[in-house]
């Protein structure tokens, strides 16, 4: 239980650090490249990223409960790199978090479900480490919502909306219909 909990923090603080790197980087397809050093750091270390696990809901690998320890872990994980970051990043998140919560509740689900799918593409257990990289990069630059990664740039702006929960419902669909996918010759 303990690992679980500590995996789930350690995870959180990487794409924390990911998020502070991306928005201390001018160049937006530069910074979308260097927040992939936090999901390298998941896959590497063999953390617990709630949106890398959630493919694994129809495959029963973990329980229910394992869910809220991977999420609320990633959050406090967050909100640890948030308080060290935020004089240095707050005035750059705020633009930022404004549009993400001012979209439409089916924008933000729209989002996430995307993100989901491809967070579940570079973490599942036959994708390459390499996969990390376009995976990350494509999720930025889309403009696709990771609920840890937004949960970094809502901390850091001292702000945070109702797409948020939409933003959690559609990387858990997205996780788990890429998974459904790449999983359907197992089963």
């Amino acid at each position: 239980m303990y690992s679980k909990i500590s995996k789930s923090i350690v995870a959180g603080m990487a794409i924390a650090l990911g998020g502070w790197i991306y928005l201390s980087v001018s160049d937006s397809i530069i910074g979308a490249f260097l927040f992939a050093c936090g999901l390298l750091a998941v896959r590497t270390y063999g953390l617990n990223l709630f949106t890398g696990k959630t493919q694994y809901m129809i495959t029963h690998e973990y329980k229910w409960y394992d869910y809220l320890i991977f999420l609320f872990g990633n959050l406090c994980g967050v909100m640890l790199i948030a308080a060290i970051s935020m004089g240095l990043t707050h005035d750059i998140a705020v633009p930022l978090v404004q549009a993400k919560i001012s979209q439409p509740i089916y924008i933000a689900l729209a989002k996430g479900t995307g993100c989901g799918a491809l967070m579940s593409l570079a973490t599942y257990k036959k994708s390459p480490l390499w996969m990390c990289i376009p995976c990350v990069m494509a999720f930025i630059l889309a403009g696709f919502n990771h609920c840890i990664a937004d949960f970094y740039y809502f901390c850091v702006a001292r702000n945070i909306g109702w797409p948020f929960i939409a933003t959690i419902i559609g990387n858990i669909c997205g996780g788990i219909l890429l998974s459904y996918y790449l999983n359907k010759d197992e089963q």
